[in-house]
């Protein structure tokens, strides 16, 4: 209460009691640095990616970092407890502008749900938006061209200017004789289904491009090639947004105040992607000097 946990922290800490169980570790002054391991081990022995076990590890060091602070436990072994293991950087899977473009003109005909979660998905890869944040949009944080929304992970208050792909949607929903204020805008149905949902909607709209997805359990690596439609999130549409804004010449730090990330770090990697797309598109300059060259001889 006191720091206003948003519904997905909650959950955060029920998995981890719920596994500190699984380990059969009931209490807390089993988690010193054996019952750290045990812990640990039972990770393990669920196949589980290294960036998910670390992550949990994380959460744990969080919560008896708290629970030293309150006096409930006296040793500091949690300090040490921090799992070395190999965590590549997560690929990044977003759509480029042809296949976003191939998405947002797909007709679904009569399924609607696959419209409305298209929809949603479209409208946060126009504007930089959280799905969690689109799907609460209100008719009363739309402005005739922008919204304002507090987003629900970090209570920012975030103005977002509208341009004519995201205005196209809000005017697509705003054909309702009885909307009102307080009604949202989307409707879109829970990020769990509509991940699901947008499976299916990329599968029709044809993103079949293959892509690598590589991740370490333990030591060992592991490669997955899937066509891109298996991939795709509700969080890839942020990312469509940022990498083609970038590729537009946007400025990263104008599209921070959009996307509301306040630290630099975050953008690296699509800074990094478009990088390499201007490296790609300069080495067809290559192909044209050939071309004239070998006219010319």
């Amino acid at each position: 209460m006191e720091r206003g946990w948003a519904s997905v922290t909650k959950n955060k800490f029920k998995n981890l009691k719920h596994d500190l169980l699984c380990a059969d570790l009931t209490y807390i002054e089993e988690l010193n640095e054996e019952g750290l391991e045990k812990y640990t081990q039972y990770l393990f022995s669920r196949d589980l990616e290294n960036a998910v076990l670390m992550k949990k590890a994380s959460i744990l060091r969080w919560f008896l970092g708290w629970c030293r602070k309150k006096g409930y436990i006296e040793n500091d072994d949690y300090k040490l407890h921090q799992p070395h293991l190999k965590c590549p950087q997560k690929t990044v899977v977003y759509l480029t502008w042809e296949e976003l473009m191939q998405l947002y003109k797909h007709n679904y005909g009569y399924k609607y749900q696959l419209s409305v979660v298209r929809d949603v998905f479209c409208f946060c890869a126009f504007t930089g938006l959280r799905y969690s944040d689109a799907a609460r949009l209100r008719w009363s944080d739309v402005y005739n061209d922008h919204i304002t929304i507090i987003t629900q992970k970090t209570s920012d208050k975030l103005d977002i200017d509208l341009n004519p792909f995201s205005k196209s949607i809000i005017k697509k929903y705003s054909l309702k004789a009885d909307r009102k204020p307080a009604d949202k805008v989307l409707g879109a149905p829970t990020i769990q289904r509509s991940n699901v949902m947008l499976k299916e909607c990329a599968l029709l709209a044809g993103i079949k491009t293959p892509i690598t997805l590589v991740s370490y359990r333990g030591s060992k690596r592991v490669e997955e090639s899937v066509p891109k439609w298996k991939a795709v999130t509700t969080h890839c549409a942020r990312r469509t947004f940022v990498v083609n804004s970038l590729r537009l010449g946007i400025p990263a730090e104008v599209i921070m105040k959009w996307t509301g990330h306040s630290d630099f770090t975050a953008m690296k990697p699509y800074v990094a992607i478009v990088d390499e797309l201007k490296k790609e598109n300069m080495a067809k300059y290559a192909t044209l000097y050939e071309n004239e060259k070998n006219s010319s001889n």
